[in-house]
């Protein structure tokens, strides 16, 4: 299975990470529930899926190993890739693009996320959603809603360049390596700038 990658020039050479999809077909776009298209901003995760050709179709790839895998035989994939490099892994970046396609995605994470945790209970999953339709209250991973108080773990918010974050949000470093704000099970409010 080759839908897992590592780091890259935001994420730490210390996180996985796996997409269910691609920006460009993104559920939560479709349903009119991305905050960032509806506020007309640019999808930074489609920019790459324009910008690189590879990107688009590897993404679909991934999409279609996220829905074909059963919990099970995802968290086996996961944890064997990350057993076999010599870095160790310490965070699980889910949809670097893309979104929950429905709540069956959110409760096929829940389970492997649990199947991970019986070998790897140090790792910790996370990531964003903008789909405010679904219901993370039982997740076992983190999840920051867009724009919206739907996540577990706090909201997170995209703001101009020259704009202050509103009351009760940090604004992100823009650089996960030095930065564990979005990773750590507490319910911060991040201010993103837009990239």
């Amino acid at each position: 299975m080759s839908f897992i990658k590592f780091g890259n020039h935001k994420l730490g050479d210390d996180t996985a990470i796996f997409n269910m999809g691609a920006a460009t077909n993104c559920p939560a776009k479709t349903l009119g529930l991305c905050h960032v298209i509806n506020i007309g901003f640019r999808c930074y995760a489609e920019k790459a899926e324009i910008q690189y050709p590879a990107v688009y179709p590897a993404r679909e790839l991934q999409e279609a190993q996220w829905k074909r895998f059963d919990p099970f035989s995802l968290a086996s994939e996961i944890l064997a890739k990350i057993t076999n490099r010599r870095k160790f892994t310490r965070y699980i970046r889910y949809n670097e693009s893309g979104d929950f396609w429905s709540q069956d995605d959110v409760n096929k994470l829940s389970l492997t996320t649990d199947y991970i945790h019986i070998q790897r209970p140090d790792i910790t999953v996370y990531g964003y959603s903008a789909r405010s339709d679904l219901d993370f209250s039982k997740a076992k991973f983190l999840v920051k809603g867009s724009h919206h108080n739907n996540g577990n773990n706090g909201r997170c918010e995209i703001i101009n360049k020259n704009e202050e974050p509103q009351s009760g949000y940090l604004e992100c470093p823009g650089d996960c390596r030095y930065c564990n704000l979005c990773k750590i099970d507490r319910k911060h409010n991040i201010a993103f700038r837009k990239h």
